[in-house]
């Protein structure tokens, strides 16, 4: 749930579906135009427990724990208390995540400098402070308390959001995405469906009663089947950085892209020296395995 509300619902849909055009000649991120939504389906109600109608509750539910300062990476790992390399050396992560954060901030920085002079050049764009409005008031239902800004007036908060944006939409989704059939192929972590009540009484549980609970060899092979197509990658993928249409003329921000490019060569060039020695490589936040934007 975690996953389809952030890397879905939260982005894909107040902030490219809801009639904006964010793909006018703004500074936002040069894969905005050619993103692409490969949109996928299958039969929610023959594999999962929550059917047609009960994952529109469980979506509800969670939207309401969810905060801007969540989607900001740094800001979402101090919350969760695992920020601290002594403490958990080995979560690789958030150190791989934190290196494309820091990767589409400094892209994101250069772009925005491009076209805006000052604080007071955000505050007059007009069309950006409707957008940002739009995304609020009709993405998020005018909801305070989720945090998210209804207006924009300097360039680093701009910049913050935009970056938010991109590296939500890119590494965050691929990072939870690409690895679910890895997990989830071994049923009785992430069982589909459960067809015995979950029990009232502690110590009452046995193995009859998990083998009778886990889903019947039908759903389980609609689970493997949905997914395995989930983590699969398209055969024109796009991965970050990767701009084929010329959308920007300017030289300044053809030089951003190049130095973007360059500092994610740089970080999966480091991921794959940490995993060459690795009995399990981590390679789930890799530059190189994450695509421009959702793409499921």
């Amino acid at each position: 749930m975690n996953h389809l509300t952030r890397g879905h619902v939260l982005v894909v849909c107040p902030h490219t579906l809801n009639g904006v055009n964010t793909t006018r000649e703004m500074p936002l991120h040069p894969s905005r135009p050619p993103q692409k939504l490969h949109r996928m389906s299958f039969h929610h109600k023959q594999i999962n427990s929550s059917g047609g109608g009960g994952h529109v509750y469980l979506v509800q539910h969670a939207m309401k724990d969810l905060t801007y300062q969540s989607f900001c990476f740094p800001e979402a790992i101090k919350m969760r208390g695992v920020e601290s390399r002594e403490s958990l050396p080995y979560y690789h992560y958030r150190d791989d995540a934190l290196k494309v954060w820091d990767a589409v901030l400094g892209f994101v920085t250069d772009v925005v400098n491009i076209y805006y002079i000052d604080d007071e050049a955000v505050q007059t764009d007009n069309e950006l402070q409707a957008f940002m409005e739009d995304v609020f008031i009709h993405g998020l239902r005018a909801d305070n308390s989720s945090g998210f800004p209804e207006s924009v007036t300097t360039i680093q908060r701009l910049t913050e959001y935009l970056t938010m944006i991109i590296f939500t939409a890119s590494c965050q989704h691929a990072a939870v995405n690409f690895g679910q059939y890895d997990w989830c192929s071994w049923i009785p972590n992430t069982p589909p469906t459960m067809r015995c009540p979950p029990p009232s009484e502690k110590g009452t549980v046995d193995m009859q009663y998990i083998m009778e609970s886990l889903p019947d060899r039908g759903r389980s092979c609609w689970h493997l089947g949905a997914v395995w197509a989930l983590s699969q990658y398209q055969d024109n993928e796009l991965y970050l950085g990767m701009y084929p249409d010329e959308y920007f003329i300017e030289q300044p921000v053809k030089e951003a892209m190049e130095k973007f490019r360059t500092n994610l060569q740089e970080i999966t060039r480091l991921i794959a020296e940490r995993n060459k020695d690795m009995e399990l490589p981590y390679y789930y936040a890799c530059p190189d395995r994450i695509p421009n934007s959702v793409a499921v």
